[in-house]
């Protein structure tokens, strides 16, 4: 016998003005429960397996290095790395020292521009974030905590500065990206034609995370003259938008659930610039996945393909920062065209599932592939915990060593901050099984009773210098400089940069 009929096309459960919910309405959120066996104290212990500690600055507290991608400045011997307060002078590894800016922002690009023979900073500005705290545990979902974000979001937008003289940057431009939106996360700046940003542009792109009121598009700048940037174009996801919600429900299982990240975190990175014939950029959009842009009309990107896992969980950023292995076709010919997938956790204590680093084959850029899994860090025998779940604080990775670095890169060696994990090193000569070979957790920073302070973990960033085997953190308790048998012996004297890991980028540096 047929089924039931129903005029015009119509189906009862489609037709249903609003869907019935289970056991409590609006069903479950993350964060989940405190693991079960978790301490009561923050560890001050520190464990270390294959690597060494070449020297420690506590007074040097950082968050991060420029933009993850390109960061240090450099000519002669005198090195120094980016950072949100200016830069840190790193040419003598045992006597590092700041030179401070204040009001630079957090995140930002600096490379050398070949063209105009300056060192030039790209600098992200954004309005607050809203994680969850002991007041507002749903974040932005409590009305006065995302009002508040809102009242005073400040300048939004990029700045862009000289520093070819870095004691004296000059402020070059200040481009507003719109009056009303998030503002600029992240740029990626290679020092050519054009800057590439994770930018919220106005109030209607949405975001279900907590962490922020709204979301981030792909905003395109031309950077032909730094002190007038302009804007090229902007692209995002299909659904992302506020009045695409009927596409948004349609397409997305997520949709609804206020935790997912709805939209890039890192911008596009582009591994050949277009002007120089480059078509690709590779962007992780979060829980939209891992996408491949067609570049070839700067004004109109495109999607050629794009991948997510299969068991992607809610909760965290998938995605959250995409770094392409540079190998040569040479002596590396298996480690073509792969790019390293990063997640980052956003609740403490694995209060929302475990997410892991992936290799992504890119060699078809229509089907990207994730052929490897990086394993879960496990922790040291003597520590007074079985699993990072049990540490305190946030339990991922974040970020991989910079992009555009000194030296020659080992592509095989994948470094990658963990949070409350500490520095964990991978060897990916198998690209399809990543194997932990080395690994650093300083002692634990911040006061129990005061969750802000240890909520995101202590290891927030790694930079390696490839051509003095040295391996920078950096720490909220300090910064602490590396070396790794697996690397070669350490370089602590002054060196002048010879080549860079990107050989294409920084042209001139050191004319």
């Amino acid at each position: 016998m047929a089924g039931d009929h129903h005029p015009h096309g119509t189906h009862p459960d489609l037709d249903a003005p609003h869907p019935v919910p289970g056991v409590m309405e609006g069903g479950g959120t993350v964060p989940l429960r405190l693991p079960a066996g978790a301490l009561t104290y923050l560890d001050r212990a520190s464990y270390i397996s294959n690597m060494e500690v070449v020297s420690y600055f506590p007074d040097i507290k950082l968050m991060i290095f420029g933009d993850e991608h390109s960061c240090l400045w450099a000519r002669g011997k005198r090195r120094m790395l980016a950072y949100q307060g200016g830069f840190v002078d790193i040419t003598d590894p045992r006597n590092a020292s700041v030179i401070g800016e204040s009001g630079l922002g957090v995140f930002q690009s600096c490379v050398f521009n070949t063209a105009l023979k300056k060192w030039i900073r790209v600098v992200a500005h954004q309005m607050p974030l809203t994680p969850g705290t002991p007041q507002y545990p749903r974040g932005k979902y409590h009305p006065d905590y995302a009002r508040k974000s809102m009242e005073d979001p400040g300048f939004r937008g990029i700045k862009t500065y000289d520093v070819t003289n870095p004691e004296q940057p000059v402020l070059l431009n200040a481009f507003e990206t719109g009056a009303t939106g998030h503002g600029v996360h992240a740029p990626f700046y290679d020092g050519g034609r054009y800057a590439y940003l994770a930018c919220g542009w106005d109030d209607q792109m949405r975001m279900e995370s907590t962490e922020r009121v709204f979301s981030n598009g792909l905003m395109i700048m031309d950077m032909s003259d730094p002190s007038a940037v302009k804007e090229v174009s902007r692209w995002w996801v299909p659904g992302q938008r506020l009045e695409e919600e009927a596409h948004y429900r349609a397409t997305y299982p997520f949709a609804g659930d206020q935790c997912s990240w709805t939209c890039n975190r890192t911008p596009c990175i582009v591994p050949r610039r277009v002007e120089d014939g480059g078509r690709i950029g590779y962007g992780g959009w979060g829980h939209f996945g891992f996408y491949v842009h067609d570049l070839s009309d700067i004004t109109r990107p495109k999607v050629l393909g794009k991948v997510t896992h299969p068991l992607e969980a809610i909760g965290g950023i998938p995605y959250h920062h995409v770094v392409p292995v540079e190998a040569d076709p040479q002596t590396h010919p298996h480690l073509q065209n792969l790019v390293i997938g990063i997640p980052e956790s956003l609740e403490a204590d694995c209060r929302e599932p475990f997410h892991t680093s992936y290799v992504i084959d890119v060699k078809d850029p229509a089907n990207p592939r994730i052929i490897g899994l990086f394993p879960r860090p496990m922790p040291h025998p003597d520590a007074p915990y079985k699993d990072f779940a049990m540490a305190r604080g946030r339990f991922s990775s974040r970020v991989m060593q910079h992009w555009i670095a000194p030296g020659r890169a080992r592509p095989e060696i994948v470094a990658l901050s963990y949070l409350n994990a500490g520095l964990r090193l991978f060897d990916i000569s198998d690209p399809t099984a990543p194997q932990e070979v080395a690994y650093f957790v300083p002692p634990r920073d911040g006061e129990i009773e005061d969750y802000m302070s240890w909520r995101r973990g202590t290891s927030e960033a790694v930079f390696i210098e490839w051509d003095r085997n040295l391996i920078w953190l950096s720490t909220h308790a300090g910064l602490y400089c590396l070396s790794a048998p697996l690397l070669g012996p350490p370089v602590l004297e002054p060196r002048a940069v010879e080549r860079w890991s990107v050989p294409r980028v920084n042209l001139g540096w050191n004319g």
